[in-house]
């Protein structure tokens, strides 16, 4: 694996991650760090991912490696005590209740920090007037790109310092995909920090300053993510593109 880039202070810190799914030995050495940046995670499908996100969360905890958060060890913790450390979560497939409204999605996850909260329900229905107005509807009814905004939207009143974004841009049409694009380049100046798990690389291109390569649950290499997306060497030996 190549060596660590830059001189950025890490907020969030895996090391060596072991994740088993049953007997299925899934992450097999996963090593990261996130500092005030948006880190893309790449790798063909298949290779740990999701995993990697999950086990981050708390939702598949790993047998071995840690998991730091603010110098915080969280690899024990309850998913409910990691979100509740200011790490949000936006999943595959947006994971919306068919059950709930916009609403609902929005003011259940709201968590007040004690402190002056800077995302509101009424602050993310600014960010995404589109929610705004569709608010009593089923979140499951929304287009696709305004479910994953609502899905953005859920994770951001949580007040989190991260989210960890897993496949944002999967089945989005090009102009929801520039919105995702656009919606993160604000949370970035938000100084909130992004995880990136992305098969889009225009996505990645256009948000992340540096990426991991994960090849079966290993991270094999990783680069500023303009050097490893200009070399279409790399590009296809890793991703096949």
């Amino acid at each position: 694996m190549s060596e660590p880039i830059g001189d950025h202070h890490a907020n969030l810190e895996v090391s060596d991650l072991q994740t088993y799914y049953g007997d299925s030995h899934i992450l097999q050495g996963c090593t990261l760090s996130v500092g005030q940046e948006c880190v893309a995670v790449l790798g063909r499908n298949g290779m740990g991912k999701t995993t990697l996100m999950r086990s981050v969360m708390g939702l598949t905890r790993p047998k071995a490696g840690s998991i730091r958060w603010k110098d915080l060890e969280i690899s024990k913790k309850e998913p409910f005590e990691i979100a509740n450390l200011g790490i949000g979560y936006v999943p595959q497939g947006r994971r919306l209740f068919p059950s709930l409204s916009v609403e609902e999605h929005i003011s259940l996850t709201y968590r007040k920090t004690g402190e002056e909260e800077i995302w509101t329900p009424s602050r993310v229905y600014d960010l995404f007037p589109e929610l705004a107005n569709r608010r009593k509807i089923s979140g499951t009814r929304l287009s696709g790109g305004e479910q994953q905004m609502l899905a953005i939207g859920r994770a951001l009143v949580t007040n989190p310092s991260i989210i960890l974004l897993d496949e944002p841009s999967e089945g989005l049409s090009p102009i929801a995909v520039d919105l995702v694009i656009e919606t993160c380049r604000k949370l970035l100046k938000e100084n909130i920090s992004i995880l990136l798990v992305e098969q889009n690389i225009h996505v990645a291109e256009a948000l992340a300053s540096r990426v991991y390569i994960l090849v079966s649950g290993r991270t094999v290499y990783n680069s500023e993510a303009a050097k490893f997306l200009d070399n279409l060497e790399l590009r296809e030996k890793y991703l096949g593109v």
